[in-house]
């Protein structure tokens, strides 16, 4: 029984548009949304928690409602490209984007915590979609170094907006507790023009090109999606370590000021920045994946060990920029790597199992880490464990590109 295609297909006579950056400005900036979920309302927790102070278990249920969403994530966003893959992708994203600036507006008079808990699930599912949908639309849209440079912007973009949220969200904290979530509104005016400026990709049949560009030759393979999953998983764990810990850290040497640690982060934000500049413009159109993967790698490997010897603000922060250049490279590559192995017609099901196993690794890196620092004696020793470990990968990365050099070079 053949399968049937799917009802959002283009006839192969339709006419052709051409996407710019007014597409991939939207695109982007859809995908970023999702920082909203750490950066807006961290500063906010406290005086959540003091205003719900009654309610039992105050101290765990407050927290969740930033970590419920990317617990979502994980598990819906393999169902959600599914879906994309089936019904269409345009209007589920402008429908996910209206409905993410309702349920992330929610909090705002939703009068009990229990309600808002129940609104932040319902938000980590929109996020799925934006995320999910969005990536798949960039490489719907644009192809080769095109589409490998609006790949990095969709990390880039992410960081730097995460790092003006969390100041942003501090500012508007001072308003009442409320206050940040009325920032989540910015959504409903990301839909109509998602509604005049998107429009449903065409799909080719197959064997035919797609757009008026060349045959998609991608075939699903599942073991390989399989691969990219578990590198996914150990990607999102990689890429949360620091900012989940770099402040304990800083405090075991000593370092208590808000300023300096703030720092701090600020520049291990700029290595992220970097390393997905320097993925956009100069690894993504001269190197293998294999060769991309394990610079990354190493180079992330190299501030978890310099971490575990840092004894200086110095030296500590230093080693949160180097392990942000190496994520910022990381995860980029995943990416682009996910879109590339995939055939279009399956680009949402393989970007959502991407994301689930992205978005599983962030949610269990803080639980990980605390089991590592309980065994091992601390958090620089588990900062030693994890560089070893990310080390060994980028080893049989490099070794695997040099391999598929030496195979190059013979033909």
């Amino acid at each position: 029984m053949t399968t049937a295609t799917p009802t959002f297909a283009v006839p192969a006579d339709a006419p052709v548009r051409q996407p710019g950056a007014m597409q991939a400005f939207i695109l982007v900036i859809t995908a970023s949304l999702t920082v909203m979920v750490v950066a807006l309302i961290g500063p906010s927790l406290p005086l959540m928690e003091q205003h719900f102070r009654d309610v039992p278990n105050v101290s765990y249920w407050v927290p969740m409602t930033m970590t419920i969403p990317m617990l979502t994530m994980a598990c819906c966003s393999v169902f959600i490209g599914l879906l994309s893959d089936r019904i269409g992708r345009k209007r589920l994203l402008v429908a996910s984007t209206v409905l993410y600036g309702l349920f992330g507006t929610a909090p705002l008079y939703l009068p009990s915590l229990w309600t808002i808990v129940g609104s932040r699930v319902v938000l980590g599912l929109m996020e799925s979609t934006l995320m999910v949908v969005s990536t798949a639309m960039i490489a719907d849209y644009f192809q080769g170094e095109r589409r490998d440079r609006y790949m990095s912007l969709q990390v880039l973009v992410p960081v730097a907006m995460g790092f003006l949220l969390n100041i942003v969200g501090g500012v508007a904290a001072d308003h009442g507790w409320r206050t940040p979530y009325t920032l989540y509104a910015v959504s409903l005016l990301l839909a109509p023009l998602m509604a005049i400026h998107l429009w449903e990709p065409v799909r080719a049949q197959p064997g035919a090109g797609s757009q008026g560009e060349q045959q998609d030759e991608a075939i699903l393979r599942p073991a390989l999606l399989a691969l990219i999953c578990v590198l996914g998983t150990i990607t999102g764990f990689t890429f949360l370590v620091v900012p989940v810990n770099f402040g304990y850290l800083l405090n075991n040497l000593g370092v208590s000021s808000a300023t300096s640690i703030g720092t701090a982060y600020g520049l291990n934000s700029v290595g992220v920045i970097a390393g997905t500049l320097v993925f956009g413009w100069v690894l993504a159109r001269r190197f293998g994946v294999g060769m991309q993967l394990g610079l990354a790698a190493a180079i992330a490997a190299a501030g978890f060990l310099l971490m575990q010897t840092a004894t200086t603000y110095g030296a500590m922060t230093v080693a949160g920029a180097i392990n942000g250049f190496g994520c910022g490279i990381l995860l980029p590559t995943m990416v682009t790597w996910t879109m590339r192995s995939v055939p279009a017609a399956k680009r949402g099901l393989g970007n959502g199992a991407f994301q689930s196993a992205l978005y599983l690794g962030m949610s269990t890196s803080p639980l990980l880490v605390v089991g590592l620092q309980s065994q091992l004696g601390g958090r620089p020793a588990a900062m030693g464990a994890i560089g070893a470990a990310i080390a060994m990968l980028a080893g049989l990365a490099l070794v695997y590109a040099a391999i598929g050099s030496l195979k190059a070079a013979r033909r």
